[in-house]
């Protein structure tokens, strides 16, 4: 990548009598740009790109490959065949994926395979850059992973190398915690030494004092990349999350001062930089700190959720910025936010392991200032802490003039999903653990 050179002005595509540009989209489940939303961005009357998909053959893939078929062109290919995957993209300008688990498959496809699905390996090469600070190690077993926590020092986080959306991520904060780790999974692994293959330890960091107690202390950012320089990026709140290091939602605008936004910029930017990625949508976690940014993780697609939280507050289609980077288009993108606005992943307490009694979506619905409820879970369905954000319970999206005014609204959803939702332990208990709805509700400063 080259230096961000934010006076750069993207100059225009040149389109002519040239053919639409063709770009491959590898599609699996829990994308961050659906089909359609993918579908819609393409056909743009001034600047169309023609999508080939491309999903994994299989029955459980049925499903998407129908409704991939009936918005473009669609080859069903096994995804594991390396070679019958590159004939599947044969004459195509570009190859893209919003999967993360998809990543690493589509750098190989591009030419340039990355760290996608390395999450150790991407620590050691930000450390060497001088980018991230933290200390890390992929333990071979439990004796191993003993002398890491004895170097590096508590908290530690221990997660899969390749894991996604937050399962089976661990924050482990002393010996006795790292012995209840150990004793949890060892019988599920038959690896000699009773750690879990590909697990990956690391430093746990501590971020700055965030702007609102509902708040994290990290932060995201969505970069595009065209022609290997940074043509805009923009910053992402994130809700306070639940134990042990579950994501809980996302907030736009960002509350951050034009210093702090341009901080954690520049911080992604370089992780970006060391990591030499090719042109295409990149999110990054970064925590501001209280002297300078660290990354928490670089991923290899636009962030999940973002694209709607900005169609929400702003209108514009991220999709298509994505797309355009993706193509190595200019991707320039200005935006004029006219509400604030945030996804709730309301997340069922650490010990629960069945959903006892849940609210109803019409009554979700009727709370001021709710734009959608993609989804609530009903009485009987297990839920785990492990599976990361698969066990969000409920997902509401909200909006309001400005963001004192939507915290009151998370308050009210909160409150209301919190004394709705009605648990039992594994032990078949009743469970109340309230403690994370009520850290959110007690932020109300207006009504």
């Amino acid at each position: 990548m080259k230096p961000v050179d934010p006076a750069a002005t993207p100059a225009a595509f040149s389109g002519g009598d040239q053919p639409d540009p063709l770009l491959a989209v590898l599609l699996g489940d829990s994308g961050s740009l659906t089909p359609v939303q993918i579908a819609g961005a393409a056909d743009n009357a001034g600047n169309r790109v023609r999508i080939r998909f491309l999903v994994d053959c299989g029955a459980e893939n049925d499903g998407l490959a129908m409704i991939a078929e009936s918005l473009a062109p669609t080859v069903r290919v096994d995804f594991t065949d390396l070679d019958a995957c590159r004939r599947a993209v044969a004459g195509t300008d570009a190859v893209t994926t919003f999967t993360d688990r998809l990543c690493p498959l589509a750098a190989q496809l591009k030419g340039a395979p990355g760290l996608w699905g390395r999450k150790d390996l991407q620590r050691r090469v930000l450390r060497d850059a001088g980018v991230s600070r933290v200390r890390s190690a992929a333990p071979r077993d439990e004796a191993s992973l003993r002398r890491f926590a004895a170097e590096a020092g508590w908290p530690l986080v221990v997660k899969p190398a390749d894991g996604v959306s937050g399962r089976d991520v661990w924050l482990v904060h002393d010996a006795k915690e790292l012995n209840r780790f150990l004793y949890e999974t060892r019988a599920e692994t038959p690896d000699v030494g009773g750690l879990p293959a590909g697990m990956f330890a690391e430093q746990y960091l501590t971020g700055g004092r965030p702007s609102a107690p509902h708040l994290a202390d990290y932060v995201s950012v969505e970069v595009f990349v065209t022609a290997g320089r940074v043509r805009t990026a923009f910053v992402t709140d994130r809700l306070l999350p639940e134990r042990p290091c579950r994501e809980t939602g996302l907030v736009l605008p960002t509350s951050l001062d034009p210093g702090g936004r341009a901080a954690v910029i520049e911080c992604a930017v370089r992780a970006l930089r060391a990591l030499d990625v090719p042109d295409g949508a990149y999110h990054v976690e970064v925590k501001p700190g209280a002297r300078h940014p660290d990354i928490v993780e670089v991923n290899g697609r636009l962030g999940g959720f973002v694209a709607r939280l900005v169609r929400y507050g702003t209108g514009e289609d991220l999709a298509r910025t994505a797309l355009d980077a993706a193509l190595s288009r200019p991707a320039e993108l200005r935006l004029a936010w006219y509400r604030a606005v945030l996804v709730l992943l309301f997340p069922a307490p650490p010990g629960a392991a069945l959903i006892t009694a849940a609210p109803a979506r019409r009554e979700i619905s009727r709370l001021p200032g709710v734009l959608a409820v993609d989804h609530v879970a009903t009485a009987g369905r297990p839920v785990h802490w492990r599976t990361g954000a698969a066990g969000t319970v409920a997902t509401v999206w909200l909006g309001a003039d400005d963001h004192d005014a939507l915290r009151a609204r998370l308050t009210d959803t909160v409150t209301l999903l919190g004394e709705r939702f009605q648990y039992r332990d594994a032990e078949g208990q009743a469970l109340r653990d309230d403690d994370w709805w009520t850290r959110i509700a007690r932020t109300r400063t207006c009504t």
